[in-house]
């Protein structure tokens, strides 16, 4: 397993996840054995990885002398369309029956379910990684822009009020930024860290908001329908000078310096000049789908056509609740 790799500790190897898509998306994953990975900048959420700037703007500190390469509208832009483009991802959901799912992406009632586990999407996680592998760079790429695999993950996403995150770290910096001020009037320096009473450093700990320690994994509650479980795939882009293929020694497990290398690869900058694919088109396990279901407003000629065709790929089709009339489901009745 790549070092680079995380699950998080709210899923396990057996959790089952869901995917509603087309009829020839699922068609493709399943005679290809391929999954589709697709740029956080192609997404219709135009808020794709603003968590990042998030983080970044709560960790921030008046007359710190640190920046984070962004300082107006204009730069924070540009930073996040840096940070999307960065970031291959893939959307499953924990929810196996959804009137909003089946809406959503089932327009023509001619979509179908697709259910899988954890364990067999960490596989193509892996693979994504290895694709953009530190290891496959050689001497040829010397004073060459690369990309590589900096982390890979598969996370729960967090959903919360993005204006009201933006509200409580604008008013902390706000804040802070007085501070500040009084301490310039004063023609004072700010306090060290070690100098600060640790309960107030305990305190501003507690308030910091919840979910921001990853890239992409955050989206606003108006989405909580979807209970979405990402696979993400983030790339660095540097120049390729030696130092860099000399890291790719810490990929050996027994490295004295190989528990490094997630922190050292985390640091590279996001992707700014390199052209990346849109979609990344990754190989998955042939058993990847262990059942589809259809969707139940099918017309019944076309929801025939795609049981057949999935009986002839050994993919077992189940059942979905949805839009379903109880009473027609009743086997036993009262007296007369």
């Amino acid at each position: 397993m790549s070092p680079l790799f995380e699950l998080n500790s709210a899923l396990s190897n057996d959790t089952v996840v869901y995917r509603t898509l087309d009829f020839f998306g699922a068609a493709k994953i399943i005679i290809s054995n391929q999954l589709m990975f697709s740029r956080a900048d192609t997404f219709d959420d135009k808020n794709e990885g603003v968590d990042r700037l998030l983080a970044q703007l709560q960790a921030s500190q008046p007359n710190s002398g640190c920046g984070m390469g962004w300082h107006n509208n204009e730069t924070a832009r540009a930073q996040h369309e840096r940070i999307k483009k960065s970031h291959y991802i893939s959307c499953w959901s924990l929810n196996p029956e959804s009137v909003a799912m089946w809406s959503l992406y089932s327009p023509d009632f001619c979509s179908v379910r697709l259910s899988t586990t954890i364990s067999k999407l960490s596989v193509v996680v892996e693979n994504l990684i290895d694709k953009y592998d530190l290891a496959r760079l050689t001497e040829a790429n010397l004073n060459q822009q690369v990309a590589v695999s900096v982390e890979g993950r598969i996370s729960p996403v967090v959903y919360v009020s993005l204006s009201d995150i933006c509200q409580r770290i604008a008013r902390r910096r706000k804040a802070y930024n007085r501070l500040a001020d009084r301490y310039d009037r004063k023609h004072l320096p700010m306090p060290y860290l070690t100098d600060i009473d640790p309960k107030y450093l305990l305190r501003q700990q507690q308030r910091l908001v919840p979910g921001l320690g990853t890239t992409c994994g955050l989206k606003d509650q108006s989405f909580k329908h979807e209970a979405e479980v990402r696979l993400t795939v983030r790339l660095g882009e540097e120049k390729c000078e030696p130092w860099v293929l000399d890291k790719r020694a810490l990929l050996d497990p027994n490295h004295q310096y190989h528990s490094i290398l997630k922190g050292d690869l985390r640091a590279w900058r996001f992707v700014s000049t390199l052209s990346l694919p849109e979609r990344e088109f990754v190989t998955c396990p042939a058993n990847l789908i262990d059942t589809v279901a259809i969707d139940p407003r099918c017309p019944t000629h076309k929801a025939d056509f795609m049981r057949l065709w999935f009986k002839e790929h050994n993919i077992p089709v189940v059942e979905s609740n949805c839009f379903g009339y109880i009473p027609d489901s009743f086997d036993v009745y009262p007296e007369w």
